[in-house]
């Protein structure tokens, strides 16, 4: 299991109600769109395939990891069929 903040800046109030009801799925609210999860490696993709669908164009989500996994990058990601784009930390 590893820890990661998850943020966003969604334009749409509903779609911002969707994503925290799946998000405290996983963890709890720190601030307004501010989660610290917990996903097994293998529940990343299956998060993203759930949220980037609900995402508009100028929506934005961000998977940060906090247990400083040196393998591990920060994923970002703002449309259903955008590639997350790498930083490593």
């Amino acid at each position: 299991m590893s820890e990661y903040l998850a943020t966003y800046d969604i334009s749409h109030s509903s779609t911002r109600a969707r994503v925290a009801r799946l998000l405290l799925g996983y963890g709890v609210r720190i601030q307004h769109s501010v989660y610290h999860i917990e996903l097994e490696s293998s529940e990343v993709d299956g998060l993203k395939r759930s949220i980037g669908p609900m995402l508009s164009k100028d929506d934005r989500f961000d998977l940060l990891p906090v247990d400083r996994d040196p393998r591990r990058c920060r994923l970002a990601w703002q449309r259903a069929l955008y590639e997350p784009a790498v930083v490593f930390l």
